[in-house]
């Protein structure tokens, strides 16, 4: 007893010494079980880890692929170059395809384009209000006092050459007719002015005015065609070389200081 208690030290050395005994037969199958647990969960973490490490090296993989298949172009095998012998060949070869082909170009143009049996043409020039006035193919004072004249000796705007239609009229010319006052106004013509010619078969051909000058009445080269040019000239009378304007004899042609008046125009 100690204080009046009495001490019971039995149990509590019963609980000191209750430590577990590790030669029980029930504890060497827990230590056993728990062993195998172990080892199967270490398998199974193992498994897992590397289930996870397989997914991600695959992906990367594809990914890292996929750049390659994309870079690897496709290999173009070089050409052989051409010997010698087969150089002088393509040089050889080479003018007479260039022949061959124009010659296949001459024959699938259109033929040249045939003359009207009729040589008369029709003149329009909106600048002086003439529209389809006849131009006959005659010199003759009867032809010039009915309307404009072409020159028999110049060329017509059908021709394949270098032409120059030389068309005259008068500057007054006669009531009742189309020479009345048909070129009275051609000083008025400026560059750049369009002129028209018809011809019976009914094809147009457009010029524009690109010169306009006077001449005395003996310059006949005025009718020439000029070199790599297809023109229209008009011609009407003046009263003189720098007068244009003046209503006088000169209109008639009469006395030599009279002038001709020419307006050249180029097809277009």
């Amino acid at each position: 007893m100690q204080n009046g208690v009495e001490c019971n030290s039995m149990p509590l050395l019963d609980k000191q010494r209750r430590v577990i005994d590790t030669r029980r037969p029930d504890y060497a199958v827990f230590r056993k079980r728990r062993r195998i647990g172990l080892l199967a969960f270490v398998l199974l973490l193992v498994m897992f880890l590397g289930g996870v490490a397989y997914l991600f090296s695959g992906g990367s993989e594809e990914t890292a692929e996929e750049p390659l298949e994309q870079a690897n172009a496709p290999v173009v095998e070089e050409a052989e170059e051409p010997s010698p012998v087969e150089e002088a060949a393509s040089e050889e070869a080479a003018p007479e395809e260039t022949s061959s082909s124009a010659a296949a170009e001459e024959e699938e143009a259109e033929p040249a384009v045939p003359a009207p049996e009729d040589p008369t043409l029709y003149l329009t020039v909106p600048r002086l209000g003439v529209y389809g006035h006849t131009v006959r193919n005659d010199s003759s004072e009867a032809a010039l006092d009915a309307g404009a004249i072409k020159v028999p000796s110049t060329g017509f705007p059908w021709e394949e050459e270098d032409t120059n239609t030389y068309i005259a009229g008068h500057r007054i010319g006669w009531p009742g007719t189309e020479s009345y006052y048909q070129l009275y106004e051609l000083p008025l013509m400026r560059e750049g002015d369009v002129v028209y010619l018809a011809d019976t078969n009914g094809r147009a051909y457009q010029y524009r005015v690109f010169d306009i000058f006077a001449v005395s009445p003996s310059q006949s080269e005025v009718t020439r065609p000029i070199p790599g040019k297809d023109i229209i000239s008009l011609q009407t009378c003046t009263e003189s070389l720098t007068d244009w304007w003046t209503m006088g004899p000169g209109l008639y042609g009469g006395g030599p200081e009279s002038g001709r008046l020419v307006v050249q125009a180029e097809r277009v």
